[in-house]
């Protein structure tokens, strides 16, 4: 007596131990969201949230497409007519090189540990207020979007007006009052 697919259904379902398993027995889940549930499990993970399993098959399609994009293109740099193996191996290597960086070394990390904290921090001044870094201590270039005070504003028309310039050491942000 053959078995009918609502009872395979049923049974999957009664066995299966999370929803995700129940979605993929019932037929509702992608092939490949399976795959990705699979392989999370075979990592060790017992809990996800639904979309990072939506975020990884992402990821799969845009680094799948990429490669395949890249395969064509190096198919036509030199001059062939079909994708082979080499061209898709060639596209893997480049991006493995171009995008995916291995960490550095925990050995390389204590050592460049090392040099950034023998490097005295600035002294602090005891003085009341809002304390500021000073420019040679910022992260960043110190960049200043607006021209000194007294300086001449060129409008669109090719016109000079005065300017007034505000200021605040605080914020270092400088705010233009234009006057045509």
């Amino acid at each position: 007596m053959p078995v009918s697919k609502t009872v395979i259904a049923a049974a999957a379902a009664a066995a299966a131990s999370t929803n995700a398993e129940v979605r993929a027995a019932e037929g509702k889940m992608p092939r490949d969201a399976a795959v990705v549930i699979n392989v999370l499990r075979s990592m060790g993970v017992t809990e996800w949230e639904p979309r990072v399993v939506n975020m990884l098959m992402e990821f799969i399609h845009r680094y799948t497409s990429q490669v395949l994009s890249d395969s064509v293109a190096y198919t036509k740099h030199r001059g062939g007519a079909e994708v082979n193996v080499d061209d898709v191996k060639l596209a893997i290597e480049t991006k493995l090189m171009r995008e995916f960086h291995a960490p550095a070394s925990v050995e390389d990390m204590r050592d460049r540990a090392a040099a950034l904290n023998a490097i005295p921090l600035p002294e602090l001044s005891n003085r009341p207020g809002i304390h500021v870094p000073q420019d040679d201590n910022l992260l960043g270039a110190h960049v200043q979007y607006f021209p000194r005070p007294g300086g001449v504003l060129i409008g669109e028309e090719g016109r000079r007006g005065a300017f007034s310039l505000h200021w605040s050491p605080y914020d270092r942000v400088g705010v233009v009052n234009a006057v045509p």
